[in-house]
């Protein structure tokens, strides 16, 4: 199960190498790094037709793997990441597609859109990516490779006792189990009188993690469960979230609790989808 990283020779795409490069080594999975092709005004057909289109590809190719390389050395990785180059066609459509294909544990986005610096920026990728994607989708906050720690020691994963919430700390786990990681299941209290009942959902999901993984529970009061998730007192490193789907349809609720961490967290957040 590889940890595949979308690439693109912008800001966005240099944050994602370097949270792509932290949870490869942070699991010890086969790091994939993958870019796609946008379609021009010949339309995708014409560009297959065309031999001119895959010598273009892999002149392109080289040349973003190679800045890629030089950003990121091999070591970073834990192991020298493999290559994809993809396309032509819609980056999520493509990204989405590979990923599923190759079996991937996570896919790693950056942040392409305006807003504040160091606050993910969803662009149209990373909008149209989060309802397609089967895996779990990590997005990098925008200006990452400048504030990024030099290790995941910390991974949180917010708590409500749901199954989406069960499935997400079932990632955390994996995610944290492989090097020592601590864990940090986090519940929000809407209110100081609901702190109790929250510390109780905080104290099933602490029971339910395996004994070997160092693990602590935290309940935080926050009228808004999404803003108070994404300005944590203690920041974790990471944040896993289950996110939530349309009845009959796997597509992620923007409007929800994982949207709003997607657009205002300061670390990254990794957005598990709906159990099938």
């Amino acid at each position: 199960m590889p940890i595949v990283t979308a690439y693109e020779d912008t800001p966005g795409g240099h944050d994602a190498l370097v949270l792509g490069a932290q949870l490869a080594r942070l699991t010890g999975l086969t790091p994939v790094v993958a870019t796609v092709y946008p379609t021009d005004g010949l339309g995708y057909s014409a560009l297959a037709r065309d031999p001119r289109w895959r010598e273009r590809l892999e002149t392109v190719a080289r040349e973003r793997f190679g800045r890629a390389r030089a950003l990121v050395a091999g070591d970073a990785w834990g192991s020298e990441p493999e290559f994809a180059p993809l396309g032509p066609g819609p980056a999520a459509v493509a990204l989405a597609e590979h990923a599923d294909e190759i079996g991937a544990a996570v896919l790693v986005v950056g942040s392409t859109g305006g807003g504040l610096l160091g606050r993910l920026a969803p662009g149209n990728t990373v909008q149209r990516l989060l309802p397609a994607a089967r895996c779990p989708v990590a997005i990098a906050p925008r200006g990452y490779r400048h504030t990024a720690a030099g290790e995941i020691t910390a991974v949180g994963v917010a708590y409500d006792g749901t199954p989406e919430a069960d499935h997400a700390a079932a990632l955390a786990v994996h995610l944290a189990g492989r090097t020592g990681a601590a864990i940090r299941v986090v519940t929000v209290a809407d209110h100081e009188s609901t702190v109790p009942a929250a510390g109780e959902i905080a104290a099933k999901a602490l029971a339910r993690l395996p004994v070997e993984i160092d693990a602590l529970a935290d309940v935080v009061v926050g009228r808004s469960v999404g803003a108070t998730l994404a300005e944590l007192p203690e920041r974790p490193d990471l944040l896993v979230v289950g996110a939530r789907g349309y009845p009959l349809m796997r597509r992620v609720l923007l409007g929800g609790i994982a949207g709003v961490l997607v657009r205002q967290a300061r670390y990254p957040v990794v957005v598990v989808p709906p159990p099938e």
